[in-house]
């Protein structure tokens, strides 16, 4: 068939409108350029909006909370695969990022007598101070203040119900690939949209459709990111490095996969245990997201799983102590309030109450792998000082696009600061380079993609994509899902095979306007490319790390020497994968982390042996400290702070 394309010139194209693509926008329209944004949900509408609204701020709550300790802190959870500068420059840039949202009309409770922002009651799960800030209407603050950096003026162009489906480059100085601008289908328009532009930001999201419906996040999360980076021949890091939120529905069907709660959301007493009832992880509240989902998960594989395929994450210690029981619902109700909404709607009463445990099973959540860029969000590739100048020049990523900055394991309410930091920070940087760019764009380097699209409309076939969807997210959640094994990561590769080769038998209708096959293929090929680079990657990492849980091996130790996985598509569509050495903490600092961690949970386990009585009167006097008396009288302090364990003293 024929499809009209039209043809539009712009300096920087940002593919997605969530937090990481409004702020973009916003920055590269700031800086003078002209935008256009691309995507496929109404603007603002993405796993920002519907998070719990959790954001990292630095010194909220304490002013010893430098930018040496927040970066360490990242470092040091992720295993030691962020990049020092990436993590640097979102310790610096925390604070000014949440005032970003806020000039677009975010509004958070105020600590008066800080003058800052309000910190939430405890630390958010692997930090190691409390820096996270709450909103009482969650993630629709930030949707809103998303779109209000998009939609309100300042010079910026967007398009709802359009699909970004690939960038276009050339070469110049000798092989070096450079953008062009890139193709996009207007699916409401009924048309394709070429757009010549010297600089695209990639701000996509994730992947966690790949694992529907074992998944929390919007289903538009398809891998595009990655996917698109790749074809074009950028480098991808730690893409085995999926996050799997441990407290997530199991049953019933109709709330499968939508949160209940956090580490810390399981407070001072909470543990998790198997279908016999024996504790396979306590200290709950002081753990990653990564551990209370390894440990779940080896319980699974172990057969001792609950029947929807999880554990039972029991808090009823927390709820029968007469004094403090009322306290810790009440912290329950306000700590994660859209959480708890979710378990009070999907769980009996008795199980919402806490008076029986939850059966939770891991959902995925959040990628901590992806392009491979540096502190702006700048493609980078191969090793040394040059790096940047061997990435696809012109190509930008922010938010889950990116990779670098989390490693192996994402700190709770990190990703609300992450998209503000490092999508303004693209933004600007994509900007210069727009306006630095010197050279011709021409047509002809658009003739193949648009060649190529074009000729799927119309395409003749026996298959719908959506049910080669639905197969390859089945065996994904299998192989390469919250637990793998070496057995599982290979036979991936055959099925992906298979079905790649069944795209050209996949149904296409001819007419133009909202092509839902289209759509299914074009999401099913990016979903089939980033399973394959993500199994390249898990191949590779042949041990437990962060995200990356292997049942038939055992943990990398903490004294290993650190590396990342870097993948790399080939024209042939196959994926190289290598390993890039990682800087190793000192020795004498890794040892003062897990000692302090280990103390913390040392004092976690003691604590549960105290007489029922005794524990009842500390735990009321700690809840009293963090959420204040029933007057709202006490000051907030960190748990297990000094104040807190003088406000313990006083009470005993």
């Amino acid at each position: 068939m024929t499809i009209e394309t039209e043809w539009r010139n712009y300096d920087v194209v940002v593919v997605g409108s969530g937090g990481a693509g409004s702020m973009a926008a916003r920055a590269a329209a700031e800086e003078g350029s002209r935008v256009l944004v691309v995507s496929k949900d109404p603007i603002g509408c993405s796993d920002t909006k519907i998070s719990e609204g959790n954001a990292t701020v630095r010194q909220v709550a304490a002013d010893d909370d430098s930018e040496e300790a927040l970066s360490e802190n990242l470092c040091m959870a992720g295993g030691n695969l962020p990049v020092k500068d990436i993590t640097d420059a979102f310790a610096k840039d925390s604070k000014t990022a949440f005032d970003r949202f806020r000039a677009q009309g975010l509004r958070p409770a105020i600590d008066h007598k800080r003058n800052n922002p309000k910190a939430t009651p405890m630390a958010f799960g692997g930090h190691n101070r409390r820096r996270s800030v709450g909103l009482p209407n969650h993630g629709i603050a930030f949707g809103h203040a998303n779109w209000n950096a998009v939609v309100q003026g300042n010079g910026v162009d967007y398009l709802e119900d359009a699909w970004f489906l690939d960038v276009v480059t050339d070469t110049f100085d000798g092989d070096r690939a450079r953008i062009v601008g890139g193709l996009i289908y207007d699916a409401s328009g009924g048309k394709l949209i070429a757009v010549r532009a010297p600089a695209v930001i990639i701000a996509a999201g994730g992947l966690s459709t790949l694992f529907f419906p074992k998944t929390d996040t919007m289903r538009g999360n398809t891998g595009d990111s990655y996917a698109i980076a790749a074809r074009a021949g950028a480098e991808l890091v730690d893409m085995e490095q999926c996050q799997f939120l441990p407290f997530c529905i199991a049953s019933p069907p109709s709330y499968e996969g939508l949160l209940v709660g956090e580490p810390a959301s399981a407070s001072f007493l909470g543990v998790l245990r198997d279908k016999n009832g024996k504790v396979i992880l306590d200290s709950v509240y002081q753990r990653t997201r990564a551990e209370c989902s390894a440990a779940i998960m080896r319980a699974v594989a172990d057969g001792r799983g609950s029947p929807n395929g999880g554990a039972y994450l029991d808090m009823t210690g927390n709820k029968v102590l007469p004094r403090s029981g009322p306290y810790f619902m009440r912290y329950l109700e306000t700590c994660l309030p859209g959480a708890y909404v979710n378990a009070r709607q999907a769980f009996s009463k008795p199980v919402a109450k806490c008076e029986e445990p939850w059966e939770v099973r891991p959902s995925a959540h959040y990628h901590m792998g992806g392009l491979r860029v540096d502190a702006v969000g700048a493609s980078v590739k191969g090793e040394g000082a040059g790096a940047r100048n061997l990435g696809i020049d012109g190509l930008f990523a922010a938010g889950q696009a990116m990779g670098g900055l989390f490693g192996a394991n994402r700190l709770g309410s990190t990703s609300l600061t992450e998209v503000s930091v490092f999508g303004s920070r693209a933004g600007h940087a994509a900007s210069q380079h727009a306006h630095a760019f010197k050279g011709t764009i021409e047509d002809n380097a658009f003739a193949p993609v648009i060649a190529a699209t074009v000729g799927r409309f119309g395409q003749a076939g026996t298959v719908a994509a959506a049910t080669l969807k639905q197969k390859l997210q089945k065996e994904a959640w299998d192989t390469i899902g919250p637990a793998r094994t070496g057995d599982g990561i290979a036979a991936i590769g055959p099925i992906i095979d298979a079905l790649t080769a069944r795209l050209d038998d996949v149904a296409i209708p001819a007419y133009a306007t909202w092509n839902q096959s289209f759509i299914e293929f074009e999401e099913l090929r990016n979903l089939l490319e980033t399973a394959r680079a993500v199994a390249a990657a898990a191949g590779e990492r042949d041990a437990s790390l962060g995200g990356h849980v292997r049942l038939d091996r055992g943990d990398i130790s903490i004294f290993a020497e650190p590396y990342s996985t870097v993948v790399h598509r080939g024209v042939d569509g196959s994926y190289a994968v290598r390993r890039v050495a990682r800087p190793k903490t000192p020795l004498k600092q890794l040892l003062a982390y897990k000692a302090e961690e280990s103390w913390r949970q040392f004092q976690s386990k003691w604590f549960r042996f105290l007489p029922d009585a005794v524990k009842d009167r500390k735990l009321e006097t700690r809840y009293q400290a963090i959420m204040g008396t029933p007057s709202g009288a006490a000051r907030e302090v960190e748990p297990g702070s000094d104040d807190a364990a003088v406000a313990e003293k006083r009470a005993a």
